[in-house]
């Protein structure tokens, strides 16, 4: 599918003609619904006005999102006044974190910067309730098997009992059920076991769509998130065509250049440039 502010529009407007609407994470945790609900996720690693754009069609369709932000976007300020404003709508903004990666697997120092991190939000007016760790296709792990680890651990757990992680023990916390969509890939799938397919490999499992809207008869039947990336939608289809050459060229060149040690090394340490794509 073509990733275009006027698909997404046109599928938030079917899913308000089919009388689904669109909660945040945070009210699920909070509420336990026996009913039938839908979470539009966003994982905000660049580009806060593009998840805006995403966050006002959401909104005139009356659809609540959740959109997970990387703690470095709230240091500038015009970012935070466009988070303040998907606030406004109603939607629920919350912490992307990467922290484990960030400290080199290191948990007491990533306790530390999520604290701080945390204390960043609730600063800006952000309560945070539910978070999602980021995926860093490019770091290079030891001792550790994803940022996932972070809220696998007891020690995490003693400390932020409240918080769920949405992508670690939110059904539990929740006590729902539901299906995981996610456009990993640029392309919307189905993710078989989204809680451990950093642990067990599960993509031959993982069922493909050709567009957003083939979910829908999904989502009359089961409760549903639906993750995407706002830095990946765009105005035109000219753009976002180019935008995916770029990608799936860089997208090659990365898996051939972590064949090489030193160059697997470099890319690791460098894992953040992997946001802007």
């Amino acid at each position: 599918m073509i990733f275009i502010y006027r698909e997404w529009d046109a599928f938030c407007k079917e899913l308000q003609a089919k009388g689904i609407h669109s909660v945040t994470a945070c009210s699920v945790l909070s509420e336990q619904p026996q009913h039938r609900f839908l979470v539009l996720k966003h994982d905000v690693e660049t580009d806060v006005q593009r998840a805006h754009q995403l966050a006002q069609i959401e909104a005139q369709y009356g659809h609540k999102g959740t959109y997970y932000v990387q703690a470095y976007l709230l240091k500038d300020k015009a970012n935070v006044d466009l988070l303040q404003g998907m606030q406004g709508m109603g939607h629920e903004i919350s912490y992307h974190y990467d922290v484990m990666d960030a400290c080199h697997g290191d948990l007491d120092k990533a306790l530390i910067e999520y604290a701080e991190n945390v204390a960043l939000f609730e600063a800006n007016g952000f309560p945070i309730t539910t978070v999602c760790q980021h995926g860093n296709p490019v770091v290079k792990r030891e001792g550790y098997t994803s940022n996932r680890d972070f809220f696998r651990s007891e020690k995490v757990q003693e400390r932020y009992p409240a918080v769920a992680d949405i992508m670690v023990d939110f059904p539990q916390k929740s006590h729902t059920e539901y299906l995981y969509f996610s456009d990993a890939g640029r392309r919307f799938k189905q993710i078989y076991d989204p809680l451990n397919n950093d642990v067990v490999p599960s993509e031959e499992k993982d069922v493909a769509y050709d567009h957003v809207r083939d979910i829908l008869p999904l989502l009359e039947q089961a409760s549903g998130i639906i993750s995407t990336h706002p830095h990946r939608w765009y105005r035109s289809e000219a753009a976002y065509v180019i935008n995916l050459y770029v990608f799936r060229a860089v997208k090659a060149a990365a898996k051939t250049a972590m064949k090489v040690p030193f160059l697997k090394r470099l890319m690791s340490k460098y894992y953040y440039l992997a946001k802007k794509i």
